[in-house]
C-alpha cells in the first residue's frame, strides 16, 4: 500500500462549491458496507489526504469481480500496482481494513467507451475489476455481494453509495449514502438522482436496491457514472447519473467472468 496512489475523481465537485438548493435533500455519512470500497494505485499510501473512485462486489462464479465506472478503470489499467479496499477504514493499517485489501489483477472496459464524454457511449460507463484473493480468500467470500441487475425502466427507489475524496468535504473519509427516487437523464440510457453530498471520487458507486444486511447481498442497478463522468456540465455535487444496465453491461460482465482478452472483446458501433 506504500505504493498506492488515488484514480483521479470524476463525478461532482472536488471540493466545497455552492450551497445545494433549498429542498435538496442531503447524504450522510455511515460505516459503509462490506462490499463497498474505494482504490488506490501508484505512489500515495493507504491513510493519505484523499481516496479515490468508489466500487462494490458483485455477485459471480469467480467470486473475485467489482463494479465500477470505466472513467475510473482507464485509470486503474494505466497504473503499475493497485488495489481495491472493500469498506475503507481512514487510519487503518491494511491488515486492520474490516476485509484486507485486494490486488487488482485485470480490468475490463467496454471498448466503445470514452472518457468523460457527453456523447451516447457515455451510457457505456461502466466496467469490471477482477481481483487476486488476499490471505483471507477470494472477495465475495469475505464480504458479500451485489448482483448486476437490469432493472426495467428509470424510476426506482434506491441507495446511492460513494466515498467522497476530498478531506475538505470528507475529512474522516467515510461512505456517503443517500436514499433516492430515480428519474431519466432524458436522451440517454441513464438515470438521475438528486442529493447533495456527492463530490469526485463517488464515481463508480453502486445504485442499490433489496439490500438485506444479515445476508449481505442486493441488486445494484446502476453504479455512478455516465453523462460528463457523472455529472451535469456544472458538475455541482447534488445531481448525480448512472447508466441503465442493458445487453452491452451484461456482454462486459461476461467477458470479465470469462477473463477475456482485451484482444477478444469487440463490439460492433454503439446503438441504443
Amino acid at each position: 500500500m506504500a505504493d498506492a496512489v488515488p484514480v483521479d475523481s470524476a463525478s461532482g465537485t472536488s471540493g466545497v462549491g455552492p450551497a445545494a438548493p433549498g429542498g435538496i435533500k442531503k447524504g450522510e455519512y455511515f460505516g459503509g458496507l462490506p462490499m463497498v470500497g474505494t482504490f488506490f494505485y501508484d505512489g500515495r499510501p493507504l491513510g493519505g489526504e484523499v481516496t479515490s473512485c468508489t466500487g462494490s462486489v458483485v455477485h459471480s462464479a469467480t467470486e473475485d469481480l467489482v463494479l465500477t465506472a470505466a472513467h475510473c478503470a482507464n485509470g486503474l489499467k494505466r497504473s503499475k500496482h493497485s488495489v481495491f479496499v472493500p469498506q475503507y477504514r481512514h487510519g487503518a493499517p491494511a491488515a486492520g481494513q474490516p476485509s484486507g485489501i485486494f490486488e487488482v489483477r485485470r480490468v475490463f472496459v467496454d471498448p466503445r467507451y470514452e472518457q468523460n464524454t457527453k456523447k451516447p457511449v457515455s451510457d457505456l460507463d461502466f466496467a469490471f475489476v477482477r481481483l487476486a484473493p488476499n490471505s483471507r480468500g477470494r472477495a465475495e467470500d469475505i464480504t458479500g455481494s451485489l448482483t448486476l441487475t437490469r432493472a426495467a425502466g428509470y424510476r426506482h427507489k434506491a441507495t446511492v453509495i460513494g466515498y467522497p475524496s476530498g478531506e475538505d468535504v470528507n475529512k474522516k473519509h467515510q461512505a456517503l449514502r443517500c436514499d433516492v427516487t430515480t428519474s431519466r437523464l432524458t436522451g440517454l440510457r441513464q438515470m438521475r438522482m438528486t442529493c447533495a453530498g456527492f463530490h469526485g471520487g463517488v464515481s463508480g458507486g453502486p445504485w442499490i436496491t433489496d439490500y438485506d444486511p444479515a445476508t449481505r447481498t442486493g441488486k445494484v442497478i446502476g453504479n455512478t457514472g455516465g453523462y460528463n463522468g457523472g455529472g451535469n456540465d456544472q458538475n455541482v455535487d447534488w445531481i448525480t447519473y448512472s447508466p441503465v444496465y442493458a445487453k452491452d453491461a451484461q456482454a462486459l460482465y461476461e467477458d470479465a467472468v470469462a477473463d477475456r482478452s482485451d484482444a477478444d472483446i469487440k463490439r460492433p458501433p454503439y446503438r441504443r
